[in-house]
């Protein structure tokens, strides 16, 4: 019977930093299974292969820790589902800052991450994605409760952030080129996190935040700020990652995400952790965003 493993691998992200010669760090790493990740695939004496995936921990409720410091979340039910199905395989799931994640995919600690991202053309120059996705994210605009703004189109000449580096920004960037004379203002930030974007916004610095509703409904109940939100302007389809050698692993993944999709299997754990069937609401609304 295959074990499930998600470890807090702070030793897998300095290895990984080391070996792709960035930094040099020593130090214990707190987890929950005794056994060590080694630096690619394994096979176990029954066969079946060990594939090391790497998740987050601090975005709620795709993934974060909950009261007992236990991984939970959407990413991590769809990871726990993939395991039982993929008899061959056994997840070693890993979690980390994003940052960490990218470095160890690269390095070659980690064969797959699971983040809630998105097939940007810089991504598919480098990595390997499913040909299906295991998400939709409906986005809105967090605003202050007494704006007017309701969709993208109220946003002419008004302010909003977006980190340059984000699929987001493309977004954004892809709305004012269809919408000349309509552009929003593009202010662009990084390392800003949801809740000093949600306080920009409330304090009149910006006009409006993209963001997800499940992401608002969490921060904002614990900041407890004057906002409201829109209905849903963007949705963005969103997929694990693959290292570039791991095309059978991803082949794999990409079959078996279709079924759970075909089966209703996304659709009860989106009911699960966002409280409504993300798949039969918003598979039409998926945006696109023209290649560069």
């Amino acid at each position: 019977m295959k074990m499930k493993k998600i470890k807090n691998l702070f030793v897998i992200a300095c290895l990984a930093a080391m070996t792709a010669g960035l930094v040099s760090c020593s130090g214990s790493a707190a987890g929950n299974s005794s056994s060590e990740s080694s630096s690619g695939s394994a096979s176990s004496a029954d066969g079946v292969t060990v594939k090391h995936i790497g998740t987050g921990s601090s975005v709620p409720p795709f993934c974060y820790l909950d009261e007992n410091g236990e991984l939970q979340g959407y990413d991590i039910a769809v990871l726990h589902e993939l395991d039982d199905r993929l008899e061959q395989y056994e997840f070693d799931i890993q979690y980390m800052d994003f940052s960490a994640l990218i470095v160890s995919l690269d390095a070659g600690q980690l064969d797959m991450v699971s983040h809630q991202l998105v097939k940007s053309d810089a991504r598919k120059e480098k990595y390997l994605f499913p040909e299906q996705y295991y998400c939709l994210s409906p986005m809105s605009l967090a605003v202050s409760s007494d704006s007017n703004i309701t969709s993208l189109a109220d946003m002419a000449g008004k302010k909003i952030n977006q980190d340059p580096s984000s699929y987001e920004y493309q977004m954004c960037v892809a709305w004012n080129e269809a919408h000349p004379g309509e552009e929003m203002d593009i202010i662009a930030v990084t390392d800003l996190s949801t809740a000093d974007g949600y306080k920009q916004v409330a304090n009149g610095q910006v006009d409006a935040a993209l963001t997800y509703q499940s992401t608002f409904n969490t921060v904002n109940a614990e900041l407890g700020l004057d906002l409201k939100l829109t209905d849903v302007v963007m949705v963005e389809d969103t997929y694990q990652m693959f290292a570039s050698d791991e095309q059978e692993f991803c082949d794999a993944v990409s079959q078996a995400l279709k079924e759970m999709l075909d089966d209703g299997t996304l659709s009860k754990l989106s009911d699960e952790y966002f409280g409504e069937d993300i798949f039969s609401l918003y598979a039409d609304q998926i945006t696109i965003v023209p290649e560069s």
